[in-house]
């Protein structure tokens, strides 16, 4: 295992270079991220982690839909905490020119989902989230996310926040399918 997760390492350091982003209409995108990492930093007892996968399609250059899961746990004194969220998701790309930054490897973008939270011992409520994001591409295809969003849970045991998510997406270009036939 250990062989596996250094070679996978070492390719992704190895083919840094110049990258074009697989953002073109009939491609996906398949990810997830890290989330509300909180070590207990200003609460001595506190771990709390949130993941979510995530899996797109871009229905036209520069703009994805898809649906993503979100699984919360929080180790806390008395009694540990869970809660999930599952959503559509919509994502818009901006253009390489659109901002003038100094990683030229990397796209803007903005996301909004909603769907269904809830947490135990909660009923399940309408959830929503949205923010800006930034995808810094290592290859051609792999990208590193980051992504402030707001989320809400409205309903019984109703939650809002702001989560920073940092988490990896691979792009699958459409050619790559086309190729497959």
């Amino acid at each position: 295992m250990k062989k596996i997760l250094f070679s996978t390492l070492l390719v992704f350091v190895c083919s840094v270079g110049v990258a074009t982003a697989q953002l073109q209409k009939g491609s996906t995108l398949v990810g997830g991220g890290i989330a509300d990492l909180n070590l207990g930093l200003g609460d001595d007892d506190v771990f709390s982690i949130t993941l979510t996968p995530r899996v797109g399609y871009f229905i036209q250059d520069n703009v994805a839909i898809g649906g993503k899961v979100g699984l919360n746990y929080t180790a806390q004194p008395g009694e540990d905490a869970y809660a999930y969220n599952i959503n559509a998701f919509g994502r818009y790309y901006f253009g390489e020119n659109e901002f003038n930054t100094l990683l030229k490897q990397g796209r803007w973008f903005l996301e909004a989902g909603a769907g269904i939270g809830g947490a135990r011992g909660a009923d399940i409520g309408f959830n929503i989230n949205f923010g800006p994001g930034y995808a810094y591409f290592l290859t051609d295809n792999i990208a590193v996310e980051g992504l402030l969003l707001y989320n809400g849970t409205f309903g019984s045991g109703s939650s809002n926040g702001l989560s920073l998510n940092v988490g990896f997406q691979i792009y699958f270009p459409s050619s790559m399918y086309k190729s497959l036939k």
